[in-house]
């Protein structure tokens, strides 16, 4: 896998985190998301995506991790950050690599 696959392909899983979220809202409504907000059920939807596919960023960009797992749960905090800020990070990283 290329890295402008890789870099898709944890855009695509930041989105469906993101409808995922988006969809428990109008499910359990404001009460429960009082006691459980946004960033906890994103939380819980990008671990769960990153072990359930098997989705470990820093291997796919050809860093190997000492522990696989630490490295599968790190790239569900990255999923659960969101599309916008992981968007963001990719352009920034495009713009460092232009620069030199």
């Amino acid at each position: 896998m290329d890295t402008s696959q890789a870099i898709t392909l944890i855009l695509l899983f930041a989105t469906l985190v993101q409808f995922c979220v988006e969809i428990i809202k109008k499910i359990v409504g404001e009460r429960i998301m009082a006691y459980i907000p946004a960033p906890v059920w994103s939380l819980l939807f990008g671990v769960i995506f990153a072990f359930t596919f098997r989705l470990d960023a820093f291997s796919i960009l050809g860093y190997a991790a000492q522990y696989p797992l630490v490295s599968t749960a790190v790239t569900g905090l990255i999923l659960s950050a969101g599309a916008a800020p992981i968007h963001e990070f990719v352009e920034k990283i495009r713009s460092s690599r232009i620069d030199k």
